[in-house]
């Protein structure tokens, strides 16, 4: 059985959650550390590490995962709509070329908590959706 990276943690349907903070940029760290040291106080400087650390362990808002996700793929994300159960994304593969995939959390699903339900629609859209979309864009690439 393959190793699941501990960013990857999948949810009870299979569906891996969004990444953390820290996984898309070192810069949020960076900048909370880079913001003490300017007051030239070091307890501030220690306050922003401390904050610059809890902010790393925060999970990426939906948005930024998404985007995030597909700027790894070479996917431009072009536009981003969401409403509490429902994300969109268009995105090009492309010059001129767009598509857009969704994902829509079902009436029978509910969730404890906002974040577990954003997991659901990014681990929905990336590895259930986006691949359903990237075959059909292959097949008609082929034609």
């Amino acid at each position: 059985m393959s190793q699941v990276s501990e960013q990857t943690i999948f949810l009870g349907d299979g569906l891996p959650h969004r990444p953390r903070i820290a996984d898309a940029s070192g810069s949020a760290i960076i900048g909370a550390v880079a913001l003490g040291l300017f007051t030239r106080d070091w307890a501030a400087a220690l306050a922003g590490g401390v904050l610059g650390a809890g902010l790393a362990n925060q999970k990426q808002p939906l948005e930024l995962a998404i985007r995030e996700y597909f700027k790894k793929r070479n996917l431009e994300v072009m536009f981003f709509y969401r409403a509490p159960r429902y994300v969109k994304v268009t995105f090009t593969y492309a010059p001129n070329a767009f598509w857009t995939v969704e994902s829509t959390v079902p009436d029978s699903i509910s969730f404890p908590s906002d974040e577990e339900r954003d997991d659901w629609l990014y681990g929905n859209l990336i590895k259930i959706e986006l691949p359903k979309i990237m075959r059909k864009i292959r097949r008609l690439e082929q034609r």
